[in-house]
């Protein structure tokens, strides 16, 4: 590709002012001086990194409640930046890849890259360092089932 389409392409993309995402992590307080709060998530939107401390809009409070895997709306602000503003109803798919070798018309490899986030089970509680080192209720996020990180 180009880099004029390659140019096009990130221009067509920022000018996106809503997307559809998937919540990876659970609600957590992000800033407070006192008197408000704002609380944020992690949001999948498809990309290879999720989105990391997306703040909850002001005023919404049925999304203080979203859990991991639930599909949200993000509106992108005056500054540039996305907040969850509600729920939505579409949901990222999964991502994979397939290796094609033109030449000889074989299949290679099969590449999962969704990115998924859950709460964290007994069982691997357990195998991650216990009751101690892991908080219960912690999320943790998986790429193409692998396990990635404890949020």
């Amino acid at each position: 590709m180009s880099i004029l389409t390659n140019l096009v392409s990130a221009q067509i993309r920022d000018a996106k002012t809503e997307l559809d995402g998937k919540i990876l992590t659970r609600p957590a307080l992000l800033v407070t001086d006192g008197l408000s709060t704002i609380y944020a998530v992690d949001v999948d939107i498809g990309e290879k990194d999720p989105l990391r401390n997306v703040p909850i809009a002001r005023g919404n409070d049925e999304l203080l409640y979203a859990d991991t895997g639930n599909a949200c709306r993000l509106r992108r602000t005056a500054t540039g930046q996305y907040e969850v503003f509600g729920f939505s109803k579409e949901l990222p798919g999964t991502y994979t890849v397939v290796s094609v070798n033109l030449d000889d018309l074989s299949i290679g490899s099969i590449t999962d890259l969704t990115i998924e986030g859950r709460p964290v089970t007994y069982g691997e509680l357990a195998t991650y360092g216990g009751y101690g080192a892991v908080a219960y209720g912690s999320s943790a996020i998986f790429r193409g089932g692998v396990f990635q990180e404890i949020r």
